[in-house]
């Protein structure tokens, strides 16, 4: 099952990069919703992408501890990639609630792998470990912004689009809610996940930075996230596990 999870994770970048080289941007049409960052912040799936082969190789290795925990993570793992080749063809069709449950899809196995990683990650004899698993949390970190997006663009497509100052609101609450989010996982020893939080905050100010009371939520956001990960980090001794 791992040598299916990295042969996987080699399908996924060209799967997802090929269609944009073959085809028009399958995201031209879609509405535009406040807690949207900037394009340029989707660039994180490179790196991600990138993280995720190297992870799953790395899990190939015949050091690794067997265990309830690393099969746990595998098949959550595999569950992840399919996910994210299956979104193409969803993007493709713009119906924005099959994107939301796929998005959901995404975000429950990308869950498992963590809490499967934290268990593993203790068994493992190779103090490094701990390097080649931070790939997967800056995924469900990604998968986190993306949810709270992906709900925005389904309930615009629902039909449900309030007034400006209410989507300026809802959108300042969604911040506040990634925030939470973003420490709990810090206490959690996902360290990570408010790293790339705080990647898509800025891309949110570049975005909607016009509206200043989220401009100046998401700053405050960076901020404190930046502040309580800088300490976490610093107790721990290690970026995260």
């Amino acid at each position: 099952m791992r040598k299916f999870q990295f042969l996987l994770f080699l399908l996924v970048p060209i799967v997802n990069f090929g269609s944009t080289f073959l085809y028009d941007s399958q995201f031209d049409d879609d509405p535009t919703v406040l807690i949207q960052p900037a394009g340029y912040a989707f660039s994180i799936w490179g790196p991600i992408f990138l993280g995720m082969i190297i992870y799953s190789w790395f899990q190939m290795k015949e050091e690794r501890v067997d265990s309830p925990h690393l099969k746990t993570a595998t098949m959550a793992g595999i569950f992840a990639g399919l996910a994210s080749i299956a979104f193409v063809p969803i993007s493709f069709s713009d119906i924005q609630w099959l994107g939301f449950v796929n998005i959901i899809w995404h975000l429950v196995a990308l869950v498992v792998v963590f809490i499967a990683l934290r268990k593993q990650v203790q068994l493992e004899k190779n103090p490094n470990t701990h390097w080649y698993y931070l790939p997967t949390q800056m995924y469900l970190g990604w998968i986190c912004a993306a949810t709270a997006v992906s709900t925005a663009l389904a309930l615009t497509e629902a039909g449900w689009i309030p007034e400006i100052s209410n989507q300026v609101m809802i959108t300042v609450g969604i911040i506040g809610a990634l925030v939470l989010i973003g420490l709990f996982m810090a206490t959690q020893r996902g360290m990570v996940v408010p790293l790339v939080f705080i990647w898509a905050l800025i891309g949110i100010i570049v975005e909607s930075g016009r509206y200043e009371m989220i401009k100046y939520a998401s700053i405050a956001g960076i901020v404190i996230l930046g502040i309580f990960t800088i300490m976490q980090i610093l107790k721990r001794k290690r970026l995260a596990f």
